[in-house]
């Protein structure tokens, strides 16, 4: 299989500095995507999904924009508790709590979606704390007069 991006490119992608804009929350909650460019010129995006009904339901997405494909690759995905618990298939380990998702080069590698591979966390409870640890994860600054939240 393809491999769109190596463990270390990941690692790069991760690493690379991202300025949020001064708008960037108010960017976020009305459209659902905030794109960014990080200082190396690579095309970010993040994206949330949050279940209005059920707002313990939700999802936030660091993706980068593959340059020769076009692509949304995803990075990063910060989730809440699964309805049915999420199968780590090259570990054979069941996760039911918070969890993250990674892109890994071995997941693409045998066919599989780029973060497929999870992480059970305790680090968030909720959709803004979710929102916090990918700010941080992501190495994304905010603009000097703002607080994170």
């Amino acid at each position: 299989m393809d491999i769109a991006y190596t463990d270390e490119q990941i690692a790069e992608l991760i690493s690379e500095r991202k300025v949020l804009p001064d708008n960037w929350r108010s960017q976020l909650d009305k459209d659902n995507s905030l794109p960014i460019i990080g200082e190396n010129g690579n095309r970010f995006r993040i994206i949330t999904r949050l279940n209005k009904k059920y707002p313990s339901d939700f999802s936030v997405i660091l993706g980068v924009i593959n340059p020769k494909t076009g692509v949304l690759f995803r990075l990063r995905r910060y989730n809440s508790v699964a309805k049915r618990p999420h199968n780590n298939k090259i570990e054979k380990q069941k996760i039911l709590g918070y969890h993250i998702h990674y892109a890994t080069e071995r997941y693409q590698r045998i066919g599989y979606d780029e973060d497929t591979f999870a992480e059970e966390t305790d680090r968030y409870h909720d959709f803004e704390g979710a929102l916090r640890c990918l700010i941080q994860d992501g190495n994304f600054e905010l603009p000097p007069q703002l607080t994170l939240f």
